[in-house]
């Protein structure tokens, strides 16, 4: 009977290796696509509503050991807050379902609907997204986080031009906004449109189109009447919008070329640290395995080496907490291999940082350097804006001097 239990430990060593070993397997099942839902008709050209993809919040903490701790590279975010509104600008143009989409910076105006962001977690393992949808009128139409984990699919080398791994996210936003869209009538559609403009034009001109607007008991803007069509203002301030999409124009032109350029490298950057991410979590998986299987192991001998009287006991005995020690240990140093992927996973956000090149945009005879600084010199171009329109009204620069921002 001795003999009988002085093999419990071993069973329960092998039993618990074996439920710890079903912990580590980590199967991957191909992930369900979602497809952003296309037009099948032709959507009503007074419906047609432009949409505003702003630049994220890059959400960088400024301390740098929370950046550090929460694997946070501010260069990388700086990129992907310019990189995820063109993906998201891209799957709104590819539905068909909307008129004008654009992408711009943080301050932008004149769009009949406008979708901000907020980056709170992005690796090549997971992506969270605080998006806020707001139309011309002040109407919220989202409010919510979206979550996605990576398709590794999209990693995979391919032939043509690789699949952003979060595609279902973003053609998940693309088929909630064409729900919300949905939720308005056709006059709140067609009205918007005439909002938006009007907007775009009091913010400007105040003094010439402050009296078209008005807000209702919930905060809403809404028309309340409309200026002749033939109006010299009018026609001037259409050619100043005009001015306006030229430079947003140029500007796309300039984050889609960014988009391109960094397409593959950032693809690769997010590739890698998936796997870091993966090798890490296997790493910790591994070291707790270890390390409870030897302190299994090390209880199981003592209890082993009490139970029975024999030398040939007392030796497994001892050999099992001596391999129940190594085993712990091991754990132990497995830990350090955890530090080394996460050095690694630095390492890589430092090299993609490389990749990440100001842009410059020529307009008008006068230069913008896109570099963290996109809104800033958006800002001096509306200014400009003003001084145009007031140079071909004749009317004094400082009458909108203080005007307030456009945004919803």
């Amino acid at each position: 009977m001795a003999t009988t239990r002085g093999a419990t430990p071993f069973i329960a060593v092998l039993l618990g290796a074996t439920l710890l070993s079903g912990c580590v397997v980590n199967e991957q099942r191909p992930m369900q696509r979602i497809a952003a839902e296309r037009a099948t008709t032709e959507v009503a050209e007074d419906e047609l509503l432009d949409v505003g993809v702003r630049l994220f919040d890059p959400n960088v903490p400024e301390d740098e050991q929370e950046r550090e701790k929460r694997r946070i590279f501010p260069d990388v975010r700086k990129a992907e807050s310019r990189y995820i509104p063109v993906l998201i600008r891209d799957t709104l143009e590819d539905t068909g379902q909307w008129g004008q989409v654009r992408v711009l910076p943080r301050d932008g105006t004149g769009m009949e609907l406008f979708v901000d962001g907020r980056i709170l977690e992005s690796n090549g393992k997971e992506l969270r997204l605080e998006i806020v949808a707001t139309d011309a009128a002040g109407r919220t139409w989202l409010d919510r986080t979206y979550a996605g984990e990576a398709d590794t699919r999209a990693y995979k080398d391919v032939v043509a031009k690789p699949r952003d791994p979060f595609e279902n996210l973003y053609n998940t936003l693309a088929n909630d906004l064409l729900e919300a869209r949905r939720k308005l009538t056709r006059e709140q559609r067609v009205e918007l449109r005439r909002v938006a403009s009007l907007r775009f034009a009091a913010d400007l001109a105040p003094y010439a189109f402050g009296g078209y607007l008005a807000k209702d008991r919930k905060g809403l803007y809404g028309v309340t009447r409309l200026p002749a069509e033939d109006d010299p203002v009018v026609q001037r301030m259409q050619r100043v919008r005009e001015r306006d999409y030229a430079l947003v124009d140029t500007l796309n032109e300039h984050y889609a070329n960014f988009g391109g350029s960094i397409a593959e490298p950032y693809t690769q950057w997010r590739k890698f640290t998936y796997e870091e991410l993966e090798a890490e979590a296997q790493a910790k998986r591994d070291a707790l395995a270890r390390q409870v299987l030897g302190a299994v192991a090390i209880v199981g001998g003592i209890v082993a080496g009490q139970e029975t009287g024999s030398s040939a006991g007392s030796a497994a005995a001892t050999a099992a907490v001596i391999g129940g020690i190594y085993a712990f240990k091991s754990g132990i140093d497995k830990r350090a291999e955890i530090k080394i992927h996460a050095e690694s996973l630095k390492q890589l956000g430092d090299s993609f940082q490389a990749e990440v090149q100001p842009m410059v945009v020529d307009i008008e005879g006068r230069t913008l350097q896109l570099k963290g600084s996109a809104e800033e010199q958006y800002a001096e171009w509306r200014q400009l804006l003003r001084e145009l329109y007031e140079n071909e009204t004749g009317l004094p620069a400082s009458a909108s001097a203080a005007v307030p921002p456009g945004q919803p």
